[in-house]
This record gives C-alpha cells, sequence and structure tokens, in this order.
C-alpha cells in the first residue's frame, strides 16, 4: 500500500455512503455450466449489498468498446474486501421504480496491490 492509499483511503467509503445508492454486487463464481437442455447457466452467485455512484460515461470513455447507455460505478473497496470486480459479475440497482442489473463488461485498471475504488462499467442487458 503507498502514502497515498494510506492518506485517502478512509474517504471512498463514507463519500459514497452519503451520497451513493443502494445496490447489490453479485460476484459470480468463474466455473459455469451451461445447461443446453434447460438454457440455463449453473453456477454460485453470492450477493453483497453496497452504495455505489452510477454515472454515465463522457464522451471520451465512450470511444471504442462502450456502447450508448453503459454506465458507470464507483465502488469503495472496502465493500468487496480482497475480491477484484470480474466480467462475470454484475451489479443490480434500483432507477426510480425499475430493477436493472448491469452486466460488468469493463474494468478500468487498478494501482497497486491494495485499490481504495474500483471503477467498473456496466451494461444494461
Amino acid at each position: 500500500m503507498s502514502l497515498v492509499d494510506d492518506v485517502f483511503g478512509g474517504l471512498p467509503a463514507p463519500l459514497i455512503d452519503q451520497w451513493g445508492v443502494d445496490a447489490v454486487y453479485v460476484k459470480t463464481s468463474e466455473h459455469r455450466n451451461y445447461d443446453p437442455e434447460t438454457g440455463t447457466v449453473l453456477g454460485i452467485a453470492t450477493e453483497i449489498p453496497i452504495r455505489t455512484l452510477i454515472s454515465g460515461l463522457k464522451p471520451k470513455e465512450q470511444e471504442g468498446f462502450y456502447q450508448v447507455g453503459d454506465i458507470k460505478f464507483l465502488i469503495p473497496a472496502s465493500y468487496l474486501g480482497d475480491y477484484y470486480p470480474s466480467t462475470v459479475d454484475s451489479i443490480r440497482y434500483m432507477d426510480g421504480l425499475a430493477a436493472r442489473t448491469a452486466k460488468i463488461v469493463m474494468l478500468k485498471p487498478i494501482r497497486g496491490d491494495r485499490p481504495i475504488m474500483h471503477t467498473v462499467f456496466g451494461r444494461i442487458g
């Protein structure tokens, strides 16, 4: 952990607790099996209640892989413990009265071995 992490490590969670929205981080096992008879994917999922800041993408971020409507989530690393987000995971949240599930499609690169916050990009499916 760097000096920056030591100094600012405690900031993301209280700020996002105050300004964020309730959501559920769905951590999916990477070992999943597809059942062709039922059309379902079998695997283990762990649900972690979190708070997150949700925003649209800036035009600079939309170049390349992203699609119109993709969204960005800021999640304090302390909510997920030692777990790093993965593209097999998803985030469930309320958008007004509608329940939404965003599949994680991209992760912003993480610096260091113990980040203070995760930035993930999701796509409503």
